[in-house]
């Protein structure tokens, strides 16, 4: 099916398309093993995966479902270039995509990797779902976004589509079950309420229970000894109404509500620290075993609401989307991650409040060779955030001094707004009818951030105080855009060129003075190639890019508590390969691959993790938590049976060394890895019934997925590494039944 059939397809569906109303993807044959068409909304209009002209992954919920890929985290061994990470101090998540990311998840900053459901852009990276379900598709954009999505996307964007209501009555359980005495519990439910042709009230609900017990032992036994890091306590609920308002109009409505507790497990290296009572302190080398005294805590409660109407007025379509998100979390931990007295974070809380609102209007397709979209964004954010730390001095060897309570906080307000528009310019459909087409995108982007903050500091045992305060009010404006050809070779094969600019706005570090760094930018050079090959039976995608980063925000901690600094110069440069074939009647293979250079080009600073550094040059160090290559294999074979389907299904991720630090020194590195995940599956003739035995991380690897630094005055005047683990072997069976 080539480019322009499709377009024709489409034009009928426009608005369904763009109210999500249409299935993730329609079978483009009678051969049920060609690669089925995805139809995404990644450039704001529908269309298929293969058509976008820039370098996309999109996965289907039923790939998802295949691939055992249950929530963000699974995600980053899935998706060229994508790494996530959970933050080294609780419910902040890192994502990093291209090289291109930022541990500063404090209320006064931003993540550089843009990341919305259901077309409302989330700020706070602790909305990322830790549990997909009931998901239509996830699309991932790779490089700066600067024109449709703009702000805050100069790594790329995440795009969470969940399914939508439809006009068949139905519904869907299931239960898992599995080691660390894991149950998790989901359901869905759509019901038709009105479905008169040109009006429908269509309605769905999905509900999540998931709990497991910690992955980490605590071997301490005494008063405040808790047991549960890295384990989950999560419910979700998500509603959703569609409205066919006549044959020109519809509205959609989604609400969710979330709750997810139990702390992220951390694991201090105290053989690195050389002082004076960590002797006391046997080191235990086990990732997966700690012995902590300080009760660690956490709670997070989220909720997010959208609408989005959309009016067809012919020859365009205009699009309301709206949103609203609050969300609150609450933590303390074990500083120290001893069980002697050394240090203790007793709270850290951050709330959040955030208003969205974008309206466009775009073009249905035509036969016109000019096509474009047009639109504005708004956006409000109010966050505050607490913050204590308590170091007892114990482990120093100037108690009087080093004896110190550490308490900073702030409310940091954010309003944003930005006009943008794009216009493609087919020439096949001029006299010239050379299959070229040409693309021009612009977005101007203003940031204002205003509000307080404060630091207390104080020295008990010498009764000195420190207190400091400020009020700010700052802003950044800049100009983005790009410049893109594609090049349609034939129905199969397309080339494409872009040039690309994106920006992260500037911001502040609650409780440091002074706490407010510039703007990043990035400036990306992205050709690649989208084929279908062999009537759809192997589609190959390629993307080479090379991204220049200017002022790079690179959160760091050192004995003063944090800091950002904006690293002069940086580039990224690599190459992305994926692979889907189905060879034979029931085998599906997929292979992708990347390989990346990323490396500081100018950025001088002091080494955070010594006392007293002098300024060093991280010039030519590898930018943190980007592997130099991935490698994501996966199979899976469907056999039939007199009984119904069976398919197991095998997946391999291989990543190289990474760093977690600029410094890039043997401490926060992570060595080359392999991770394997194995599942298999049987279906019922009727399709009716499913169950499915899994195994992840089967050979149980150890492999950090964070590392940051904890105060020299714990380590002696040395920064000691805070680490946190991803997922050790789980296996488990799922029961499913659909009604």
């Amino acid at each position: 099916m080539g480019r322009h059939t499709r377009a024709a397809l489409l034009s009928a569906s426009t608005l369904a398309g763009l109210s999500f109303a249409a299935p993730a993807f329609a079978q483009t044959g009678g051969d049920a093993n060609v690669i089925q068409e995805l139809i995404v909304t990644a450039q704001k209009r529908a269309e298929s995966a293969q058509d976008v002209p820039v370098a996309l992954t999109a996965v289907s919920g039923d790939a998802l479902q295949r691939q055992g890929v249950t929530g963000f985290q699974d995600l980053g061994t899935r998706i060229p270039s994508l790494r996530f990470g959970s933050g080294v101090t609780g419910g902040e998540n890192v994502i990093t995509l291209r090289g291109v990311g930022s541990q500063n998840t404090t209320g006064g900053g931003d993540s550089p990797v843009a990341y919305s459901v259901d077309g409302v852009y989330l700020a706070r990276t602790t909305s990322v779902d830790p549990e997909f379900f009931d998901v239509d598709r996830i699309e991932v954009l790779r490089g700066p976004q600067g024109t449709l999505y703009g702000r805050n996307s100069v790594g790329g964007s995440v795009n969470v589509i969940t399914k939508r209501p439809t006009t068949e009555l139905g519904g869907h359980v299931d239960a898992a079950f599995g080691n660390y005495d894991a149950q998790t519990y989901r359901a869905w439910v759509n019901v038709p309420f009105v479905d008169t042709g040109d009006y429908q009230v269509l309605g769905r609900l999905a509900a999540v229970r998931a709990v497991h017990d910690g992955y980490q032992e605590n071997l301490f036994k005494g008063p405040g000894a808790k047991n549960d890091a890295d384990g989950r306590d999560f419910w979700m609920v998500r509603g959703e109404l569609f409205f066919k308002l006549g044959e020109h109009a519809d509205l959609l409505l989604v609400g969710s509500a979330s709750s997810n507790g139990d702390p992220v497990a951390t694991k201090t290296r105290w053989s690195l620290a050389p002082g004076r009572f960590t002797g006391a302190q046997p080191y235990l080398t086990d990732p997966r075993k700690v012995r902590k005294d300080f009760p660690e805590t956490f709670d997070q409660d989220g909720q997010t609401w959208g609408a989005t109407f959309n009016y067809d007025a012919g020859f365009a379509t205009l699009t309301s989307v709206t949103g609203y998100a609050k969300s609150k979390w609450r933590q303390a931990s074990d500083a120290d991650g001893s069980e002697l007295n050394i240090a203790t974070n007793p709270y850290w809380t951050l709330d959040s409040f955030q208003y969205s609102e974008e309206v466009r209007v775009a073009s249905n397709p035509s036969e016109s060779p000019l096509s474009w979209i047009l639109g504005g964004f708004y956006f409000q954010e109010k966050v505050g955030q607490t913050f204590l730390f308590i170091d007892t001095g114990l482990n120093s060897a100037s108690p009087l001094t080093d004896n110190f309570t550490f308490q900073n906080g702030g409310i940091y307000k954010t309003t944003s707004w930005a006009p943008f528009g794009q216009v493609d310019f087919d020439l096949a459909k001029t006299g010239a009818g050379i299959p070229l087409t040409i693309t021009v995108g612009l977005r101007y982007s203003h940031d204002k951030k205003e509000g307080f903050d404060f630091l207390d500091y104080r020295l008990p045992r010498l009764g000195l105080a420190f207190p400091n305060s400020k009020t700010f009010d700052k802003s950044w404006s800049q100009t983005t855009g790009k410049v893109g050809l594609a090049y349609q070779v034939n129905d199969d094969v397309m080339l494409y060129a872009n040039a690309s600019r994106g920006y992260l706005s500037g911001g502040g570090l609650v409780g440091n003075f002074p706490g407010i760094y510039q703007p990043e930018t990035v400036t990306a050079y992205e050709a690649g190639f989208k084929s279908t090959l062999m009537e759809r039976r192997v589609q190959l995608n390629v993307a080479a890019y090379h991204q220049k980063i200017k002022d790079m925000q690179v959160f760091v901690q050192d004995i003063a508590g944090s800091r950002i600094d904006n690293a002069g110069k940086a580039h990224v440069k690599g190459l992305e390969a994926e692979l889907i074939a189905t060879p034979a009647h029931g085998l599906r293979l997929n292979l992708a691959t990347t390989a990346t250079e990323a490396e500081y080009d100018d950025y001088t600073t002091i080494n955070n993790r010594f006392a007293g550094s002098p300024l060093v040059s991280f010039a030519g160090n590898r930018l943190v938590q980007t592997p130099k290559y991935t490698i994501s294999a996966g199979a899976e074979y469907a056999i039939a049976t007199p009984i119904g389907e069976v398919t197991p299904r095998v997946d391999i991720f291989r990543s190289g060394d990474l760093y977690f630090l600029s410094a890039n020194s043997p401490f926060d590195r992570q060595g080359a890895y392999t991770l394997v995940d194995a599942n298999v599956r049987w279906r019922s003739a009727n399709a009716r019934y499913s169950v499915e035995a899994f195994v992840r991380n089967l050979t149980n690897k150890d492999i950090i997925s964070n590392d940051g630094l904890q105060s020299n005055t714990i380590g002696g005047g040395f920064g000691p590494d805070n680490y946190t683990y991803y997922p050790p072997r789980t296996f488990g069976v799922r029961l499913g039944v659909d009604f």
